[in-house]
Formats: C-alpha cells, sequence, structure tokens
C-alpha cells in the first residue's frame, strides 16, 4: 500500500467518525434511518462502530483524516453478537424510535449477505463533504484495492446511494443486485473482480 493510506488509530476515531456523519448526512437510507438529528446520531453510531474497528486494523483514512473506509478481510464480515450487545446503549440512542426500522434494514442485509466467494468487504467508505472531488476517497478505495488484488479474491459492498454507483464502477465494480425492500430506499450489491 501507498503513504497515500494509513491504519487508523484509537485518536482517530472521533475525526473518522465525523467524516463519516458528513459523508452520509444527505444519503437516503441514513435520512430514511434518521430523519432528524442526524449529524449527531451519526456521529454516535459510528464513534462506536470505528472504536471496535480500529483495534482489527480494519479502518483506513489518508493522511489529512478526511476519508474514512471501514475494510474487512475475507471471512471476517459478520459482526459478533459480543459487538452488537456491547453497543446497544449506542444502537437504542442513535436509532431511538427508528431502531426497529434500522435494526430490521441491518439483519436483511446480514441475512442478504454473500458466504461465497470468500471475499473483502467494504463496508463503509465516506468523504467529508469538504474534500469531496479531492481524489482523496478513489486514493484510499484504490489502496485497499490493491491489496484484495494481490490475495486474489474479489471485493463486495452495499450502496445506499445510486449517485455512488458511478464512483464504485470507475473502481471495477459491477452492480449485480438492486435490492429492494419492503419500506424505505434500494441499495445496490457490487462486486468487483
Amino acid at each position: 500500500m501507498t503513504d497515500d493510506i494509513v491504519r487508523a488509530t484509537a485518536s482517530d476515531v472521533p475525526a473518522l467518525a465525523g467524516v463519516l456523519a458528513s459523508a452520509y448526512a444527505g444519503d437516503p437510507v441514513w435520512s430514511w434511518l434518521m430523519p432528524d438529528d442526524r449529524d449527531r446520531r451519526l456521529r454516535r453510531l459510528f464513534t462506536a462502530h470505528l472504536a471496535q474497528q480500529v483495534p482489527a486494523g480494519r479502518v483506513w483514512t489518508d493522511p489529512e483524516r478526511t476519508v474514512a473506509a471501514v475494510w474487512t478481510e475475507p471471512g471476517a464480515w459478520k459482526l459478533p453478537v459480543t459487538h452488537l450487545l456491547r453497543n446497544a446503549g449506542t444502537l437504542l440512542r442513535a436509532g431511538r424510535a427508528q431502531l426497529p426500522r434500522m435494526a430490521a434494514r441491518l439483519l436483511t442485509l446480514e441475512h442478504r449477505h454473500p458466504v461465497r466467494p470468500a471475499h473483502w468487504y467494504v463496508e463503509y467508505i465516506g468523504t467529508h463533504a469538504d474534500a469531496r472531488g479531492t481524489g482523496r476517497g478513489s486514493t484510499v478505495l484504490a489502496g485497499l484495492l490493491e491489496r484484495a488484488d494481490a490475495d486474489g479474491r474479489p471485493v463486495f459492498l452495499e450502496s445506499s446511494n445510486s449517485r455512488n454507483l458511478t464512483f464504485y464502477r470507475r473502481h471495477g465494480f459491477e452492480v449485480r443486485e438492486e435490492m429492494v425492500f419492503r419500506s424505505g430506499p434500494p441499495m445496490w450489491s457490487m462486486w468487483r473482480g
């Protein structure tokens, strides 16, 4: 990997939670899941999640800390029950009245997540609104994809915003399914390699 991509540390968590909150502020799915007070609720949710993923070495960023990516190795994409239990309070505070809706969407996504072939998983990637269009998100994603290419395994992600499909296609991803749900906006499953 290049010097343009660095593994995040615990001290990066607050800034990177802010990056993801900014990146997902106008996202159709997150707007549906959190119709009010979205920035604070997203920061709370991402802070807890990043704090769990940083020690495992799964959070990557650029040197300026304007991009955050949660990247999971093959076979490790499923969140353990202990993670959910440890973060139950955070989920309740972030989800509030929409918690049933949020839980239903997350459980459906987990159920639909492919087991085979073994793959790398881009759980989240986002660029702070102030740094969009600078190429930093592309640089971080390309650095991660180099690792998957060296490993010879495909990469999977779910996009919650149709505007991002072109970005992912530029990096070699293809839409495999438009996922429609009982309620809320659609999402797209995408594969590369």
